[in-house]
């Protein structure tokens, strides 16, 4: 439901019940922290607006009139309800920055985020603040990125080769990719150094559509052989690089 125009603002409620309180403009200008003027023509602005008479000057000051009084009773309840909204507000703002939401990719977050995190809360004591409680939720790359966009996490962490276009970043750390393959494989034995051709030519175990380290890697083959390399398909994709570890460790083949 739509208020009419006829109705003020909370600023000249306030204006209104300090009138009230003190029954004088100068008196009531000093309580709410504005110019005798200002709170004359607060006032007169709110008369107009409300097309009520609300106060009448004598000699002894500034009394409100029946209907002054009426909109003054009112005014104090919905102040009153206004302050209850205002202490909530605060008080979510106080949670949200006693608690983060972080989005981060599968590697960081097996790998890097607990210790991060104990860093976190080691710098908080040392600077005897109180850290915030981090809700960590461990996806791809891609659903990291979607996640910071949609608004439902804070920050993200992630892998990708590429900065996400229309968001804030920074790079914080560098990882490098290797070859593993289970004891028996061929090119564990490799005297020569394994050429990017030869990779890209064969069926790995990779992380799904989505993972940074998937898109790095693609990445990598494309600028190492050119654009139009056809790689294979994946021999497994799984959704963790432990998986992958696993993965290979029982000979599903190289990663």
């Amino acid at each position: 439901m739509l208020l009419s125009s006829h109705m003020p603002d909370l600023a000249s409620f306030e204006v209104l019940l300090a009138i009230a309180k003190t029954g004088s403009l100068g008196a009531a200008a000093r309580e709410v922290g504005l110019t005798q003027q200002a709170v004359s023509a607060r006032l007169a602005s709110m008369e107009a607006q409300t097309g009520v008479q609300l106060a009448v000057r004598t000699a002894r000051g500034s009394q409100l009139t029946p209907g002054g009084l009426v909109v003054a009773e009112w005014a104090a309840r919905l102040l009153d309800v206004a302050h209850h909204v205002d202490t909530g507000l605060a008080s979510l703002r106080t949670q949200r920055r006693q608690q983060t939401k972080v989005a981060a990719s599968q590697t960081i977050a097996e790998q890097l985020m607990p210790r991060w995190l104990v860093s976190l809360q080691a710098a908080a004591t040392r600077l005897g603040v109180t850290a915030p409680n981090v809700i960590l939720t461990a996806t791809n790359s891609e659903h990291a990125i979607a996640a910071v966009r949609d608004g439902s996490v804070e920050l993200g962490f992630i892998e990708s080769p590429g900065v996400p276009r229309g968001l804030r970043s920074r790079v914080v750390g560098h990882d490098e990719l290797v070859v593993i393959v289970p004891p028996d494989h061929k090119w564990a034995r490799m005297s020569r150094a394994l050429g990017a051709a030869e990779l890209a030519q064969t069926s790995l175990v990779t992380r799904e559509h989505g993972s940074g380290t998937r898109d790095s890697l693609t990445a990598a083959l494309c600028q190492a052989v050119g654009e139009e390399v056809q790689q294979p398909s994946p021999a497994l994709e799984l959704s963790s690089s432990a998986a992958v570890r696993a993965a290979v460790l029982a000979g599903a083949g190289p990663a």
